[in-house]
């Protein structure tokens, strides 16, 4: 028999004595479950189950019943369009797992059909994964889509075909484009990828409509977009070392979530210039230590992708949810959710302070204080100014556009009511 991998090792062997892929995919994903169940146990206790698990469930049934039987009316007057588009999110965050791992180089040079197998059967897992995904989501929906709107079995059915398909494009197009690019061209093709998927999940509903019979048409053309894609996949070279890189992120993503907040990381040695402020140009005129703090955490931030990752996020949430809301919860949310980024700002500027070279300058108190207003006025302010926009076009028309105005003035008060606060934490932890 021919040798084989320690990963394979273990797996059993089928009637004829013969090592196959199925069982060996078998067993990987009974072994990834079983990994992932551990790590869970270790943050689901009994206390937890107790006073949140439980609960949570308790009362989110109750208000899920609640939406069948008396749904509130602001949720009423929600157009169709916002329901509909909601399972966009399977769709932009759906990844292929071919559950390859590194061991795997060593018998797949002799047996190519069960590096294709692998993928294969890793799209029927990603396939199934996604399915249960969309099904969540439609079945959460289905107070609004069905009761408020009136749609149709079909209808909807239609529609968690239309997410399915997509979401398997999805999640095998980034795939490829992990494999294939490198840095910034990876991030713009992931971009693109994005507005791309968007764009054409979105306009064949609004276009043609939401009846089962108007989703068949782009139903059949996203299945054709599918089995051209999955034979590149096949097709493609070169790509096994991205697929184990991304198949250890999915396997250590709970534990990583776990222990964001727990282990210390060390950011990462840059030896090569930054794109944005290549030349390390001044922002800037004045030259005072308060100004120098400033600009050093500007430039720190905006040349950090994962930092303006979040942001980029949270900005995008806090406007849908001005949109979604009641005119009485817009102006609350306007004036809440920049103190919540704010927040974030203050730990990461905290986090600047503590680096080697910051952390050498002895800073006296009115300039960490006056730096920390000014940092939180100026990374949180175009956030604030995008919600007071949505708002007021949403409540006034193009007249709200001017409410822009008040919405960064409103924030610039409260900014300045939080540095009294934030400074005080400030002289405690010294």
């Amino acid at each position: 028999m021919d040798s084989i991998p320690a990963s394979v090792a273990n797996v059993k062997k089928d009637r004829s004595g013969r090592w196959t892929a199925g069982k060996l995919f078998r067993r990987r994903v009974v072994r990834f479950i079983d990994e992932q169940w551990r790590v869970l146990r270790t943050a689901l206790d009994w206390t937890v189950w107790l006073y949140i698990v439980i609960p949570g469930l308790w009362i989110g049934g109750g208000l899920y019943l609640e939406l069948w039987r008396d749904p509130s009316i602001w949720l009423a007057n929600m157009p169709l369009w916002v329901g509909e588009r909601l399972a966009v999110i399977v769709v932009l965050s759906g990844n292929l797992r071919t559950f390859s791992e590194e061991a795997d180089v060593l018998f797949l040079l002799q047996r190519k059909e069960w590096g294709r197998g692998l993928i294969l059967r890793g799209m029927g897992y990603t396939a199934v994964i996604l399915t249960l995904f969309t099904v969540l989501i439609y079945a959460f929906l289905l107070p609004f889509l069905m009761t408020m709107h009136g749609l149709t079995i079909g209808s909807i059915v239609g529609l968690c075909l239309i997410t399915i398909i997509w979401a398997v494009i999805g999640a095998i197009w980034r795939n490829l484009i992990v494999g294939r690019y490198r840095g910034w061209r990876k991030w713009a093709w992931k971009l693109v990828a994005a507005i791309v998927l968007g764009a054409t999940y979105i306009l064949p509903v609004v276009l043609l409509g939401e009846k089962w019979q108007q989703l068949l048409a782009p139903a059949g053309a996203g299945l054709l977009v599918l089995v051209v894609l999955i034979r590149l996949k096949l097709r493609a070279r070169d790509t096994f070392d991205s697929d184990v890189q991304q198949e250890n992120k999915a396997r250590l993503a709970i534990t990583d979530l776990l222990l964001r907040r727990v282990i210390e990381r060390k950011p990462r040695i840059q030896l090569n210039r930054p794109m944005i402020f290549r030349n390390s140009n001044r922002i800037f005129k004045t030259f005072d230590p308060e100004t120098i703090l400033v600009e050093t955490f500007v430039k720190s931030f905006l040349r950090r992708f994962s930092l303006l990752r979040f942001w980029f996020s949270f900005s995008a949430l806090s406007v849908l949810a001005v949109m979604l809301s009641p005119w009485v919860l817009k102006l609350l949310i306007i004036a809440v959710f920049p103190i919540l980024l704010s927040y974030w700002i203050q730990s990461q500027w905290r986090n600047m302070l503590a680096e080697g070279f910051i952390s050498q300058f002895q800073w006296s108190d009115p300039v960490l204080s006056q730096s920390a207003e000014r940092i939180r006025f100026w990374i949180v302010a175009p956030a604030a100014g995008l919600m007071g926009l949505t708002a007021g076009i949403a409540m006034y028309g193009l007249a709200g556009l001017l409410l822009i105005v008040p919405a960064v003035a409103v924030w610039m008060g409260i900014n300045k009511f939080l540095s009294t606060f934030m400074m005080l934490k400030i002289k405690e932890e010294k």
